[in-house]
């Protein structure tokens, strides 16, 4: 909720500068040249620079999925498919301690 707030002022922001700069500009890129307002050319290089961003994290989810890594929204993938082994690490240090625990005279 908080992040979605913080977007809607950062694209408010924008849209802003964007209206208060409608001078028009040229555009090179390699071979291509492109004659707009300012507002054009920030609106579309912001709407650009959130699909690329999206797809980022569009790609890293898929990634960790395909893993079957945690954070998936899952509960199967929620961080604790490994908790048999931290169950199995604690009984056999539970065993241990018992066995000193014996050695040591406390348990009979």
């Amino acid at each position: 909720m908080l992040l979605m707030f913080f977007l809607s002022v950062l694209l408010l922001a924008v849209a802003v500068f964007a209206l208060g700069n409608a001078q028009a500009v040229t555009v090179r890129f390699l071979y291509w040249q492109l004659q707009s307002s300012v507002a054009v050319v920030t609106l579309a290089a912001t709407v650009a620079g959130v699909l690329i961003a999206g797809l980022a994290w569009l790609v890293s989810r898929l990634r960790r999925w395909r893993r079957g890594g945690a954070g998936t929204g899952s509960p199967l993938h929620s961080g604790h498919r490994h908790m048999g082994d931290g169950v199995r690490a604690a009984d056999e240090a539970h065993l241990v301690l018992r066995e000193k625990q014996k050695s040591w005279g406390i348990w009979a």
